[in-house]
């Protein structure tokens, strides 16, 4: 019998890392393509991807999707892929003071304010309500 083509079989291990650690990359904000393989690359050595980078990282974002409903898109107007959705990967558990203190923050630091700690109190909500879903109205 002739061996089987396709390419080197990854254990399904290095694949779940790796994915993971596509999902903390975008939780940090937009990244091409090109940007999250080379970060892979550097976290992974050459265990990260195989030659055909580019199929592979599409490949993981497309069962990302999949298997968890992940919501993950290219726009070009935020300079790459963009998480908007992590689906059942939900990482938080918020307590209802926690909740709270984000609602405050969300008040306090509306998207229009000009303090100049607005901005970054904004990244940090915007991450903050990526990781808990239920937050979301």
């Amino acid at each position: 019998m002739a061996p089987r083509g396709g390419g080197i079989k990854r254990s399904s291990q290095l694949t779940f890392r790796r994915r993971l650690l596509l999902v903390r990359l975008l939780l940090r904000g937009p990244a091409t393509a090109e940007a999250l393989i080379a970060a892979v690359q550097r976290e992974l050595g050459e265990q990260g991807y195989p030659a055909a980078a580019t199929a592979a990282l599409k490949h993981d974002l497309n069962a990302l999707k999949a298997e968890f409903g992940c919501r993950m898109v290219h726009r070009r107007d935020a300079g790459g892929y963009v998480l908007e959705d992590l689906g059942n990967l939900a990482l938080l558990d918020l307590s209802d003071t926690a909740r709270e203190a984000l609602r405050f923050l969300d008040a306090t630091f509306p998207p229009d304010a000009t303090a100049p700690e607005a901005a970054s109190v904004r990244v940090l909500l915007d991450q903050v309500r990526l990781m808990a879903p239920v937050e979301r109205q």
